[in-house]
């Protein structure tokens, strides 16, 4: 039995799940039923979403168009391994917006951020999100970048950065 598997089996046995098999559990159960819970869905931050999310999402409301509406910038989608939206049923080419104006980063950290990013994000049903043109709506401090030698290095500097802010009253 292969790692995962056991990992499964062993919480399977303690009466406890993954938060996959939750979603995937919830998808199934709603799939099945033609009554749906919900006319529409609205979901904000969905490049945070997962293969078993975005498939629970899809299963709350009727089948028909305008059911689901996503707010997410594929710039922000470090976590999540890239997967096809269309496969899932969720086709959103060409009913899909690119805003261009950031209401919660700050000038600094969004320049700072498009210097590290590629002037295009990609998704694997061929959408791409432009970076350029994007414009923030406040100024904040220069963000912070140090390139220490090692993990030791960087506890230190994270500890003197907190004890900075704890002086400051943060």
């Amino acid at each position: 039995m292969g790692g995962g598997c056991a990992v499964r089996a062993g919480l399977r046995s303690q009466g406890l799940a993954t938060w996959a098999q939750v979603f995937a559990t919830l998808a199934a159960h709603y799939d099945a039923h033609p009554a749906k819970p919900f006319s529409h869905v609205v979901v904000d931050e969905a490049q945070d979403l997962g293969v078993p999310e975005l498939r629970f999402l899809r299963s709350l409301a009727p089948e028909g168009e305008n059911r689901l509406f996503f707010a997410g910038d594929l710039g922000q989608r470090i976590f999540q391994p890239p997967f096809s939206w269309k496969a899932l049923g969720v086709d959103v080419r060409g009913r899909s917006t690119t805003l261009k104006v950031n209401y919660r980063t700050s000038h600094q950290i969004r320049e700072a951020a498009d210097r590290l990013l590629p002037g295009a994000v990609h998704d694997v049903d061929g959408r791409e999100e432009a970076r350029k043109c994007t414009v923030s709506v406040f100024d904040g401090p220069q963000p912070q970048m140090l390139k220490l030698d090692d993990e030791s290095g960087e506890r230190e500097a994270i500890l003197r950065f907190l004890q900075s802010a704890r002086t400051d009253g943060v």
